[in-house]
């Protein structure tokens, strides 16, 4: 079955186009390597099987997923390979994916595991999902060294099987970015597909973090305030997941290194509580947008 790959391109082009080198190189070459610019900006690959899609605006992480995905399902996809363009898959990586997914014809989704840029050990081994609070850890090392089951896949690198996306549908577009992963692994659950970490396959991902903790813009910040509260009328409980929205987004204020950051922290998380609580999906209102970046 062929796999398609869909990178969706925002910030610095030169590391979409190193994750994009990255994944010509692997041992298993995808047939098709779609990157949605939602930025605009991209050039043109010169590499066979590249392909730039220009959606003409910024359609957020999900919503470039949902483009990718269609496209792909349509050229006859069997897998879609989801690659962040901040990560950088090892040559085996999709190899090891298929060969997991060919063994379990129930795997809907697999990921590698996650390390850091720097070779300081593991980003993502693993995860696990707190069902009340939709509250999402990493582990630090695989359970096993064989592909098993985890309760939350990431969205860095997983690969995606094309029976799975038929069933329980695509990406939420509407979340605009963060929290898809929570989504998707959920509804697979659900439907009876499973969610396999392969600790054979391995990307490094390129992630910022100050004195050892993960920092988030505060546009990140407002997302993935928002989105827990939405998802959490769904798959958990609201005010489980409000109190958590609570204590995170503390987290991060207090993880500002100013005072004018740390007050546009606080109205991330403020906004961000307010929109999940009365329902508001999409991308950012422009005006917030602005005040966040």
């Amino acid at each position: 079955m062929s796999v398609w790959v869909v990178v969706a391109n925002y910030g610095d082009t030169r590391v979409t186009r190193r994750a994009v080198a990255a994944i010509l190189s692997s041992t298993v070459r995808p047939e098709t390597v779609l990157v949605i610019d939602n930025q605009g900006d991209l050039p043109a690959f010169s590499e066979e099987g590249v392909e730039v899609v220009r959606p003409g605006s910024n359609l957020g992480f999900g919503g470039a997923c949902v483009l990718g995905i269609r496209r792909a399902l349509a050229g006859g996809a069997g897998w879609v390979w989801f690659v962040n363009n901040d990560a950088e898959p090892e040559r085996s990586c999709l190899g090891e994916l298929l060969a997991a997914g060919a063994a379990e014809p129930r795997a809907g989704i697999l990921s590698p595991v996650i390390v850091h840029s720097g070779g300081t050990g593991f980003w993502y081994a693993g995860g696990d999902l707190a069902r009340r609070s939709l509250q999402v850890t990493h582990r630090a090392r695989p359970a096993r060294e064989t592909p098993h089951d985890v309760s939350f896949v990431t969205g860095c690198a997983w690969l995606v099987r094309r029976e799975f996306i038929e069933e329980c549908g695509p990406l939420d577009a509407s979340l605009f970015m963060y929290f898809e992963d929570v989504d998707w692994s959920l509804r697979a659950q659900a439907a009876g597909w499973r969610t396999l970490l392969v600790p054979a396959a391995r990307v490094v991902h390129d992630v910022e973090f100050a004195h050892g903790r993960r920092v988030f813009s505060p546009l990140a910040v407002y997302f993935m305030t928002r989105n827990r509260l939405l998802l959490a009328r769904r798959w958990g409980s609201a005010p489980c997941a409000l109190g958590t929205a609570l204590s995170w987004g503390s987290r991060q204020v207090l993880k500002c290194r100013s005072v004018s950051a740390a007050k546009t922290c606080t109205a991330a998380v403020g906004v961000g509580l307010w929109h999940g609580l009365i329902g508001q999906r999409g991308p950012a209102p422009e005006t917030l947008a602005r005040r966040l970046r």
